[in-house]
């Protein structure tokens, strides 16, 4: 699964951050989050899952790997 951030829609409220800050951070130079790796490892799944409920403006997307 690929993981990544819209900088035009993230308003820097950073639930994700606060979810899962080993996945996030907040990049002070662009102003807005970011994810620290696009690909997610099956283990860190479900936290991605719940930044992605958590983001006010619906700024993360998450999708799954096209390769076979």
């Amino acid at each position: 699964m690929n993981v990544s951030v819209d900088p035009w829609r993230c308003q820097g409220h950073m639930q994700c951050v606060a979810i899962a800050p080993r996945l996030f951070r907040y990049d002070d130079e662009l102003s807005h989050a970011v994810p620290v790796g696009t690909t997610v490892e099956p283990a860190a799944l479900e936290l991605v899952r719940r930044a992605v409920a958590a983001c006010p403006e619906q700024a993360i997307t998450l999708a799954g790997d096209d390769e076979p």
